[in-house]
């Protein structure tokens, strides 16, 4: 049987630690694998544009968060005396209102966007819901599952009498896994 021998060894004078000699040279190259030495933002994603819809105003900035739900409206119209699609056609009882919002899910769960439970709230401090029939004939979403970092885009539309003047849209994302309410919407100001 072979026994180790576990007594110190001496270095020999001047010749180098490998381990402090490989610490030394990691030290020295990783600042040189980036061109700058700082950490830089990561890159954007590049999406085509789409152009806006005749009598669509294109709000800049007007972004909120509910829970894990960020929200942009990406276009505007108000005024709109009918909608018309595949299937049917209606004149609105006042003025239709639509809003084009892009929805991202910023968590790591499914969130659910239910158009039912959001609001258009007027100058007037009244809150409507979705109408239910523009909704149904441009076929937009009741209720649409978003994936984990996952962006979805449509539109919500509103039915207001005429004359009304919109203030905001409030928006509500799904509660997060074991919330026992619902969250706190995103209000977003409107022209």
């Amino acid at each position: 049987m072979r026994h180790r021998d576990t007594r110190t060894r001496r270095r020999p004078a001047g010749a180098p630690l490998a381990g402090a000699a490989l610490s030394l040279a990691a030290a020295l190259l990783l600042p040189g694998c980036s061109d700058s030495g700082h950490a830089t933002d990561p890159p954007t994603y590049k999406i085509p544009a789409e152009k806006a819809r005749d009598g669509e105003s294109v709000p800049q900035g007007k972004t909120g968060r509910s829970a894990e739900m960020r929200f942009t409206v990406v276009g505007f119209r108000t005024g709109m005396t009918d909608v018309m699609g595949t299937h049917a056609a209606m004149d609105a009882k006042g003025a239709f209102t639509r809003i084009r919002l892009l929805a991202v899910n910023t968590g790591r769960d499914i969130q659910v966007f239910d158009t039912w439970k959001q609001r258009l709230v007027t100058t007037d401090g009244r809150a409507h819901s979705p109408d239910v029939n523009a909704t149904m004939i441009k076929r937009q979403p009741e209720r649409l599952s978003v994936g984990s970092s996952m962006r979805v885009e449509f539109d919500l539309w509103f039915d207001l009498a005429r004359g009304a003047k919109v203030k905001a849209v409030r928006l509500y994302g799904s509660p997060p896994v074991g919330a026992v309410s619902d969250p706190a919407p995103a209000e977003i100001a409107l022209p």
